[in-house]
């Protein structure tokens, strides 16, 4: 049985439970700090395609919106805020224009500082968030609301160095961190307070310069690998998409890069990404765009699609999110 089943029998049931609504509606769902708005796009937008539905508004909350996660059981979306005050807010997942948020999570005992990636974990209701500025992890109850203290707080003493992007591996009990400090560190799911990671992948090996950023799972054709993305790979320090073993620890090499010249890879900022249906969905910060690559791919690589131009509203993305068919095989047409 593959590291997936799991998590997805425990959703099966949830999902069996909830509305209609809550059913994956095949989006993309992208932070914008500049603008303070999040953007939700068509699974399959390309080129200067307009959003479905744009978030923004002073009712909002969202101030320099950063990491973004879709919560498909609970029907909801949670994002957090990298302007101080510090926060995470929750919408509803179909929410659109000028709306306020459902809960904000803010104020000195939640402990946020400078907060990028943002997992949410139906099957334990928890969310987890990756604080910059606090070299910490923190995870709050699911319907945390105003200020809240976190359920438990990792602060790893080298083991956690400007975290940015985080995911969840409900199947193994394991955060996933990409540390723009130059590695990448895993932790068990329930650590709490100054721990050491299970392991890192760090190193010359690595090809790490600066990164990485966003870090997702890649499922393709039976792979069980993490991608990562970072601004400067290798001796030619260009942007690059990393795959290694979920499992790989240490000073080792990517199973596969799609990198090179960024007018091909079109990958000139890679933020924190996305991965679904052998597909990773990538923003790019300085761009105001999101590259669609085919994960099986490697070298210099050109995107499937691209969203970009002015239609699009895209104003310094900085994380995605994708909903879709949660129980694809990692086949299906692109």
């Amino acid at each position: 049985m593959d590291r997936h089943c799991f998590p997805r029998l425990a959703l099966a049931c949830c999902l069996a439970l909830a509305s209609l609504a809550s059913l994956a509606q095949d989006e993309i769902y992208v932070t914008n700090s500049n603008s303070n708005a999040v953007t939700v796009y068509a699974l399959k937008a390309n080129g200067n395609a307009a959003p479905l539905r744009t978030l923004a508004g002073n009712l909002t909350g969202l101030s320099s919106p950063s990491g973004i996660a879709v919560d498909l059981v609970n029907d909801e979306l949670l994002v957090t805020n990298k302007t101080q005050p510090y926060s995470v807010t929750v919408y509803p997942r179909t929410a659109n224009g000028n709306v306020a948020p459902l809960r904000t999570v803010v104020g000195a005992l939640t402990i946020l500082s400078d907060p990028r990636g943002i997992a949410v974990d139906t099957v334990h209701s928890e969310f987890v968030v990756a604080n910059r500025a606090g070299f910490s992890l923190t995870t709050f109850a699911r319907t945390a609301n105003g200020n809240a203290a976190p359920l438990r707080t990792v602060e790893a003493t080298g083991g956690l160095s400007n975290p940015w992007g985080v995911i969840v591996d409900v199947a193994n009990d394991e955060i996933l961190v990409a540390n723009n400090g130059n590695f990448v560190s895993v932790f068990a799911r329930t650590a709490n307070g100054s721990v050491a990671p299970l392991r890192t992948i760090s190193g010359s090996n690595t090809g790490f310069n600066t990164g990485p950023l966003g870090i997702a799972f890649d499922a393709a054709a039976g792979f069980d690998d993490i991608v990562v993305s970072t601004p400067f790979f290798g001796a030619q320090f260009q942007p690059a998409l990393l795959f290694f073993p979920r499992t790989g620890s240490g000073n080792i090499s990517p199973t596969r890069v799609i990198g090179g010249d960024p007018a091909t890879t079109q990958l000139p900022s890679p933020n924190g990404l996305a991965a679904a249906n052998s597909l990773i969905y990538v923003p790019n910060s300085g761009a105001n765009s999101i590259a669609v690559h085919q994960s099986l791919l490697t070298g210099v690589a050109p995107p499937i699609r691209r969203i970009f131009g002015t239609a699009t509203l895209l104003n310094n993305p900085q994380f995605v999110a994708v909903a879709t068919n949660l129980f694809a095989d990692g086949f299906e047409s692109p």
